[in-house]
């Protein structure tokens, strides 16, 4: 077996949100393009910490590496190198079975003093806010250009505080940037900024849960039609303001960590775990809505589907645009890293297929009324003809011709209008029910 060489040793931290993988430089590069996983530099001047050094392998080596995202690929890479708070270390080799790079899956107390260890865990937690920052960032980037227009032409008040609380915040990151720290009078302009951006948030999830409810509430296809007017641009944007709530809230969030570690170093561990699990809260309240408008559009699904008969046009135009607001919800879950269950929107059958089942049923029904006026037709003649015994045997026997005449002519009504409903429906299949509408001499009073 080949030697170990602590000079290709890579020392990982895992915190849940990510990956820290810290050692020589070109040894974890190559590692992590081995792998694909895409990685940003961490670097102790993103820390304000700049000087303090970390003991790997044995060696004292610069406080530097590369964050990665912890995604399914990565999550794939410590199931396989490494378990969660195990030290064992995890060996890389060749095909040929050389040893190209050694993994040790370290706590940060392993690596740092108890105080850096700290630091290094709110570091690290900054690195994660940030990544999401950049996700959301390109999210907001790609909405649709007639969005971007609605939500700069918002007069509503609440979005008008959180894009004001958001320039504030990125003059602020700009001032860290440049000087490395966040000082007093910069923090003082921006501490403020967390009750705007809950505020907006909260009146952001109330508006699609508003969405969500109207489209629970229409009972027929006319009346999801006119929900659905407005819906997919209102959706849009206030998915849009939830996304930049939660960005913005991030970015407070940074700038906390950011000042904690400069003021108040002892307590980074604490603030950092109130930040973490606060925002997991703000998240799920997000993920409640998704669910709730997801369902909503399911439901809403259903009853266009059940208008298709008198509806055929308006029916599938209802569900073409379920499954757009499902896209969109679907999309602005991936931005915030949600796994969501898989949905679909369920299409209607055919129109034909559609009238076919009717006919079927129609037809189905016709034979059950024949049968029930056989029966009580049957109990008629037996009641008369009891009543004639009483009599006299002629009226009884003409009472009982009367039942059994009813009777018959009851049974040739129900097959009569079943094998008439069934040829109906046979006469339907292949048609074309958009050329029958456009042919026809006048509009039909449904179907658009």
């Amino acid at each position: 077996m080949a030697e170990k060489d602590s000079s290709q040793e890579i020392a990982v931290i895992n915190d849940e949100q990510g990956l820290l993988f810290l050692g020589d430089q070109k040894a974890i590069t190559a590692f992590l393009n081995d792998n694909h996983l895409a990685s940003r530099a961490f670097t102790v001047r993103a820390a304000g910490t700049a000087g303090v050094a970390l003991k790997v392998a044995g060696e004292v080596a610069e406080s530097s590496g590369r964050w990665v995202k912890l995604t399914k690929e990565s999550a794939e890479l410590v199931k396989q190198y490494g378990k969660k708070g195990a030290l064992q270390p995890g060996v890389v080799q060749k095909k040929n079975g050389q040893i190209v790079k050694w993994l040790k899956f370290e706590s940060p107390g392993d690596l740092f003093s108890p105080a850096m260890a700290a630091g290094v865990g709110g570091m690290m937690a900054q690195m994660a806010l940030e990544q999401s920052i950049r996700e959301i960032t390109d999210y907001l980037a790609d909405i649709d250009e007639k969005v971007s227009d609605l939500l700069r032409d918002q007069k509503d008040q609440t979005i008008a505080d959180l894009m004001g609380v958001a320039l504030e915040l990125d003059e602020a990151a700009a001032i860290r940037s440049k000087t490395g720290t966040l000082n007093e009078a910069a923090w003082s302009k921006v501490a403020p900024c967390a009750q705007t951006t809950s505020r907006a948030l909260a009146y952001a999830l109330t508006k699609l849960s508003g969405i969500a409810e109207k489209l629970a509430k229409a009972g027929n296809v006319d009346e999801l039609d006119h929900v659905l007017g407005s819906a997919h641009d209102d959706t849009a944007l206030w998915f849009a303001v939830v996304a930049q709530a939660v960005q913005t809230r991030d970015k407070l969030s940074v700038l906390e960590l950011e000042r904690a570690l400069a003021e108040a170093p002892e307590v980074i561990e604490e603030h950092r775990s109130a930040i973490v699990e606060a925002r997991k809260e703000r998240v799920q309240r997000v993920r409640s809505c998704i669910d709730q408008f997801r369902d909503a559009l399911e439901r809403s699904a259903e009853i266009a589907r059940g208008d298709k008969l008198l509806h055929p046009i308006k029916a599938d135009q209802g569900i073409e645009k379920l499954e757009d607001l499902l896209t969109l919800a679907d999309q602005f879950a991936q931005c915030l890293d949600l796994e969501m269950d898989a949905r679909v929107i369920e299409h209607a059958q055919s129109w034909d297929k559609v009238v076919g089942q009717f006919v079927g049923e129609a037809a189905a029904d016709a034979v059950d009324l024949g049968s029930k006026a056989l029966e009580g037709a049957a109990e008629l003649g037996g009641k008369a003809l009891e009543g004639a015994q009483g009599a006299g045997s002629a009226i009884g026997k003409g009472a009982s011709d009367l039942g059994s005449a009813v009777g018959k002519s009851a049974a040739d009504l129900g097959s009569a209008l079943a094998d008439g409903a069934q040829q109906f429906g046979d006469a339907l299949k292949g048609v074309d029910p958009g050329k029958i509408t456009k042919s026809l001499p006048f509009k039909l009073p449904f179907g658009k």
